[in-house]
């Protein structure tokens, strides 16, 4: 009698020749239902291939949480690009998502590298699907993607595979044919009789788990079973030839979707867990060893079992799993999982102390409205014994622009901290309650600091909940802008700053360091004292690189490329504003790369080179960047400059309005200032004189008192008459005859600039070599393909490529493709 063997792995014909062709695409989708083997034969044949397997189990339907596992893959081949990937975080936009790709090209892969998405199906996001597009079309040589999913790819999957991206291995090419069952039962030991396999080929449709577990049921019974759902034969063939306590088990593990032998010893403490792995590895086909990710995997058609099973077996059971696996979360710090985990039975108690361990630095605003629910649900009483959670919700509230739940919130931590009795802890809990409650009155810089000189009076030490990593400018690339909210007190708001700024760095270990020296800066620079501006601004580079405030740096390098603008020194502005994503990338900020475009769109639009602005920033699409609310005035000051420049006239006063209410919310008066120019020069343009009038008066009224005159200098190519016309009337005559003489040797430089920047051969200074770098970066190729068609190794691309952006004065590939596209079309 044959010796059965029911482990046995059959790869057939079809998937054998399908995987084989995984090295001709950039893309492989394999794509059925669930039980159809898409795993195990991936898994397989990349273990025969010996290949270098990135491999990624997905659990969770967010994009971020995908995003961090992502990122993890690359850990061991590349840990700078990890942290780079990670520090940028999910890809939201085009912005983000080029960034990603150029990352891409600067990993030296090893041959045949695959990345695999196992459980693709789970995450439902169109942002990860158009990433994934772009990764494909743009990858480097050396790498695949393999896409593991129950339900199609993205929307264009055909499309793709019609272009010759991808390949798509489908659930036809997994159903086994009459002949196929035949062989595969000979493997296993079982000669089947003609009417056997038909009967089994019609039962199960070819699908290989059915006749997994019908092939068991047939050495029980002797017969082909065809009445038995799937659940019975799992029941009877798998679950029920188990002892007791390896049900047990199975009923404890199978809330994850894998686990590691370290995890299986957290969640059963009885000592025997070697033993009950080895035996169900050698008895179940449905557990398998992930030699990828070290981790154990039920198979899903058993885990769906499992878990209705556990569901059965009543709520306290239920409970006392779910409550290990959330210890277990806990203990590697993985405190979203954890918190779900409590969520799902309703343990607030645990949840809260969970999110105080993690001081909710995990919650991002894809999770806004679960935790949301979590403070709507938990009852008072334990909201009571948790304030640190609650200060935690409310600082969340603010930076997700909740802010009546906010202020409500607010509310409530306080009147639960008042209950505390121990006076230390009291105190400690209220200097924290009062530097979050300093938000409420951004951007009021009185009013922030009397919060902050209370909390600085009350806390004992730094706060232990504040993220010093956060950017304190909300993305704006100017301070002054962030705090000039009223007329005449401008003055008075920067000696505030200076003051309080030491005392706020001490209790938020450094957080906006730099700050105030930034806010004084650009006063003396907006009144037309460069020499002093200069003088400062040195003084806040050095406090924000000492603190590793990026936000402010960039600050710093805008408002020296504003001062080389300003002296003519074009070379000096262009090699600062290309120096500023030399910094992000250095400090790995990449949220902060839409600031960079914002100060490259000020660049351009005043040497007129409309065609090198941003297009996000060209065509108006704020929601193309990662800018917070407090900042979107500033976006709109660059925004009406590039309206001015395209000649968008009507456009541009269609929009004032919408300029100034978002001007006016906090209030930003500069975006105030600037947009009454923008609106002065466009009726100007318009013949319509009066209304021109009236808006520079308005634009005067507000900055006469502080003296700024950049404002008006910076457009006064468009408003010089209009000045000349107020000054006459006796309108400001003081101070618009200071805006005239700074005016006058402005446009000398201007013009200076632009000439240069026009006339000269912007590939003269080009090498051939340079050149031809060039050509292959419009064509779309990578770091990674230009190297290998050069010969070189990809830092030698990449250092030529900085060369070459310092050259002709760009910053980015997709300008230098523009201009060589330009350059072909002449």
């Amino acid at each position: 009698m044959p010796r059965h063997k029911t482990s046995v792995l059959y790869m057939r014909k079809k998937i054998r020749l399908a995987m084989n062709r995984i090295w001709e695409y950039p893309l492989t989708v394999v794509e059925a239902p669930m039980g159809y083997g898409k795993t195990t034969a991936v898994k397989e044949y990349l273990t025969d291939k010996k290949t270098n397997v990135f491999w990624q189990t997905l659990d969770t339907d967010s994009a971020s949480g995908f995003w961090n596992g992502f990122c993890c893959l690359f850990r061991t081949t590349d840990p700078d690009f990890t942290e780079s990937l990670t520090e940028l975080g999910v890809p939201l936009n085009s912005i983000f998502m080029e960034t990603a790709l150029e990352l891409f090209e600067n990993v030296d892969f090893p041959d045949r590298s695959v990345i695999v998405l196992d459980d693709y199906h789970l995450l439902s996001s169109t942002i990860i699907d158009h990433f994934i597009e772009l990764l494909v079309k743009n990858i480097p040589p050396k790498l695949h993607i393999i896409i593991i999913s129950r339900a199609r790819f993205g929307e264009n999957t055909t499309e793709m595979a019609l272009k010759g991206y991808c390949q798509v291995i489908a659930k036809s090419d997994f159903e086994f044919t009459q002949d196929e069952i035949v062989e595969y039962y000979k493997l296993c030991g079982i000669i089947l009789k003609p009417n056997e396999a038909a009967e089994l080929y019609v039962y199960t449709e070819g699908w290989i788990s059915a006749l997994y577990l019908s092939m068991l049921s047939f050495l029980r019974e002797g017969r082909v079973e065809q009445q038995a759902s799937l659940q019975e034969l799992i029941e009877k063939v798998v679950y029920m030839q188990c002892t007791t306590e390896v049900q047990e088990f199975l009923l404890t593990l199978c809330v994850f979707d894998s686990f590691t032998l370290m995890q299986a010893k957290a969640m059963w403490r009885k000592g025997n867990i070697g033993a009950i792995i080895s035996y169900l590895m050698a008895k179940n086909a449905f557990i398998k060893f992930d030699d990828f990710n070290k981790t154990y995997r039920i198979h899903n058609i058993f885990t769906s079992y499992l878990r209705e099973i556990l569901n059965r077996q009543g709520e306290e059971k239920r409970r006392n799993v779910f409550r290990l696996a959330a210890s277990w979360h806990v203990s590697i710090g993985d405190y979203l999982n954890a918190m779900d985990f409590y969520e799902a039975v309703g343990d607030f108690e645990e949840l809260f102390a969970t999110m105080e361990l993690d001081n909710a630095n995990s919650i991002n605003s894809e999770r806004k409205e679960k935790l949301k629910g979590y403070f709507k649900d938990c009852p008072k009483k334990i909201k009571r014994k948790h304030p640190i959670a609650g200060l935690n919700f409310a600082r969340k509230m603010f930076s997700f622009n909740e802010r009546e739940l906010y202020t409500a919130q607010c509310k409530e931590v306080g009147e639960y901290i008042e209950e505390v009795l121990d006076e230390k802890k009291r105190n400690q809990l209220l200097g924290e309650l009062e530097l979050i409650k300093s938000f409420s009155k951004y951007n009021d810089i009185v009013g922030m600091a009397e919060h902050q000189q209370k909390a600085y009076e009350l806390l004992a030490g730094p706060s232990r909940l504040f993220d010093s990593k956060s950017f304190w400018t909300f993305g704006s690339p100017s301070v002054l802008y962030m705090f000039y909210r009223k007329s005449g007190r401008l003055e008075h708001e920067v000696n505030v700053l200076l003051e309080f700024m030491p005392l706020y760095c001490q209790i938020t270990s450094g957080h906006g360091a730099g700050a105030e020296y930034v806010m004084q800066a650009e006063w003396y620079y907006y009144q037309g004292d460069f020499e002093n501006a200069g003088i400062i601004i040195h003084k806040a580079l050095a406090a924000a690189k000492s603190h590793r405030q990026i936000a402010i740096i960039l600050c710093v390098l805008f408002l020296q490329i504003r001062l080389a603008l300003v002296n003519g020194t074009l070379h000096e502005a262009l090699t600062t504003l290309q120096h500023m994503r030399v910094e992000i990338e250095e400090y790995r900020q990449y949220q902060v790369v839409h600031t960079v475009d914002i100060c490259e769109g000020f660049v351009y639009s005043y040497l007129n080179q409309e065609s090198k602005i941003p297009a996000w920033i060209a065509l108006g699409n704020l929601q193309e960047s990662r800018l917070h609310f407090p900042s979107h005035a500033f976006f709109n000051i660059a925004y009406g400059k590039v309206l001015l420049l395209g000649g968008h006239y009507r456009q541009l006063l269609d929009i004032a309005k919408q300029f100034f209410g978002i001007a006016d919310v906090f209030p930003n008066l500069l975006g105030r200032v600037y947009t009454h120019v923008y609106v002065a020069a466009a009726q100007y343009q318009l013949k319509n004189l009066a209304e021109a009038q009236d808006s520079l008066k308005q634009a005067l009224a507000i900055a006469a008192p502080d003296r700024l005159i950049m404002p008006f200098v910076e457009n006064g190519e468009q408003i010089i008459e209009l000045l000349k016309i107020l000054e006459i009337e006796g309108q400001y005559p003081e101070f618009i005859k200071n805006i005239r003489k700074d005016y006058a040797q402005f446009a000398d430089n201007l013009g200076v600039m632009r000439a240069e920047e026009q006339s000269r051969n912007r590939f003269a200074t080009l090498s051939d070599r340079e050149i031809e770098i060039a050509g292959f970066v419009a064509a779309g190729l990578s770091n990674m393909v230009i190297a290998d068609k050069l010969h070189v190794e990809t830092i030698t691309i990449k250092k030529t490529l900085q060369n070459i952006f310092a050259k002709l004065g760009i910053s980015s590939r997709t300008m230098l493709a523009k201009i060589m596209i330009e350059r072909k079309s002449e």
